[in-house]
């Protein structure tokens, strides 16, 4: 309901959604939950926070989990 109402309502409100990463901490090609702005038109843009080392690479092995999983779906 409040990612409807943030669209409708054109609020470009912060909130944590789902979508692909073009290049963020340079990963990209894979769909995150971010903290994103959103308005009428949708993701705005996404925020880029500062990771510390132990983050960086929790989330790299994340992109990669994802990648692997999706791959594996053979979708073809």
């Amino acid at each position: 309901m409040r990612i409807t109402q943030a669209i409708l309502r054109d609020q470009s409100t912060v909130l944590s959604i789902s979508s692909l990463i073009a290049n963020y901490h340079g990963l990209g090609d894979v769909c995150f939950s971010l903290p994103t702005v959103l308005d009428r038109g949708g993701v705005e843009k996404v925020l880029h926070i500062e990771l510390n080392k132990e983050e960086m690479e929790k989330l790299c092995h994340s992109a990669a989990v994802l990648k692997t999983t999706i791959k594996s779906l053979d979708l073809d």
